[in-house]
């Protein structure tokens, strides 16, 4: 660790080097159990604060009342056609385009790329794109082996 002033974790009691960003108001570690942890402490310390917080009015409020909002959303679509159907259109069409671009893949369009490394006289071809994380796994060919991929 570098010369930063450590702390004691609350949860884990483990040292840690407090984030820049966060400094003095830092209490846990960055380990996911201890975040759960603190979230899970300070939401009961607020609880017991707020007492009025849990009645059932607050409950409903923090549900969205969700059997009157259905039933106002059931009487709205009966009494508005032209908005249900257009709606429905709506959703058909949003649902085909989830359902093709489950079946597509973005990685294949760029399967196809290559780049030419011209201080090295090398080319790169893409051989995998990964979304989530943005990585591209590429695989460096000489201008021999190049022939034989665009042969193939």
């Amino acid at each position: 660790m570098s010369n930063r002033s450590t702390r004691c974790c609350c949860i884990c009691a483990k040292r840690f080097e407090p984030q820049p960003r966060l400094g003095d108001r830092q209490r846990t570690c960055g380990r996911a159990d201890c975040q759960k942890q603190r979230r899970r402490s300070n939401t009961r310390t607020w609880r017991a604060q707020h007492p009025e917080a849990d009645d059932v009015v607050c409950r409903q409020a923090r549900q969205g009342d969700r059997p009157a909002y259905q039933a106002y959303r059931r009487q709205y679509w009966a009494t508005h056609p032209k908005a249900r159907e257009h709606h429905a259109a709506y959703m058909r069409h949003w649902r085909a385009g989830r359902k093709a671009s489950a079946t597509t893949s973005v990685r294949d369009a760029y399967r196809d790329i290559q780049v030419k490394l011209p201080a090295v006289n090398t080319y790169m071809q893409v051989i995998d794109v990964r979304e989530a994380n943005r990585v591209i796994t590429a695989k460096l060919l000489s201008p021999q082996e190049l022939v034989t991929v665009v042969a193939a």
